[in-house]
């Protein structure tokens, strides 16, 4: 087929029509329907970690827990994560869904090594738990990748959170556009990865989930782009108002 023709095909179903689209959303034990920014977010955080002394690692299983509530009605599940505190949460997501028995693959993209301390120690429990889930995606196995998503029940977004500012490249890059493609139910962390979270932007490409579990408030460019988000679930994970 053309190049030409194959783009002109994903414009056309990239579509969003305003007027036909409609969506659910639901909080749980998240009472304020403010959405808030990037920074804001952050604020949130850092005050809950350096202020009342919540470990950020709680707050990470806490999230972990409320998605995991979301998707428990499901068994076979591809899980992607990034080596950044939103692979972090799926980590701990997968490690939930393997303890209650369900098929899971964890596919993580880009370098391991370079996770933060709460991806670490994630990676570390779940190279105990179930090793053999664990894949990083490469051009080799990027074929079993795709069978994967196309296998799969669920397909959890754990690549980028709320503090992407930067277009996506690369193996990212075709990552998403691999999900997209090949995934029937997508299920993003906090943010669908790609999107900004102040403007709704794509950088560069961004997952377009059936659904995304968010933490503690409503993020903006959920609210600007919510075509990219679906349904979204406003969850509790312990952080003080």
């Amino acid at each position: 087929m053309p190049l030409e023709l194959e783009e002109f095909e994903y414009e056309l179903e990239s579509f969003y029509d305003p007027d036909d689209f409609h969506r659910e959303v639901v909080y749980v034990d998240a009472y304020s329907p403010e959405a808030v920014s990037r920074q804001e977010a952050r604020d949130f955080d850092k005050r809950a970690i350096e202020t009342f002394g919540i470990p950020s690692i709680l707050l990470m299983e806490n999230a972990a827990l409320a998605v995991v509530r979301a998707v428990k009605e499901y068994a076979v599940f591809a899980i992607i994560c990034s080596p950044g505190s939103n692979g972090g949460d799926g980590l701990a997501i997968a490690r939930h869904l393997c303890i209650l028995g369900k098929d899971v693959r964890v596919y993580i993209v880009g370098d391991p090594k370079k996770g933060s301390d709460d991806f670490q120690t994630n990676l570390k429990i779940m190279s105990k738990l179930a090793p053999e889930v664990l894949n990083t995606i490469n051009d080799e196995n990027f074929d079993e990748f795709v069978s994967a998503l196309k296998g799969c029940e669920t397909c959890i977004d754990a690549i980028f959170g709320t503090g992407l500012n930067r277009p996506v490249e690369g193996m990212f890059k075709r990552v998403i556009d691999a999900m997209n493609a090949n995934a029937t139910h997508i299920v993003s962390v906090d943010i669908p990865s790609g999107l900004d979270c102040d403007t709704g932007e794509v950088l560069g490409a961004a997952v377009r989930a059936t659904m995304t579990v968010t933490f503690h408030r409503m993020k903006k460019g959920l609210d600007i782009s919510p075509e990219y988000g679906g349904d979204v679930t406003v969850s509790y994970i312990g952080i003080p108002n």
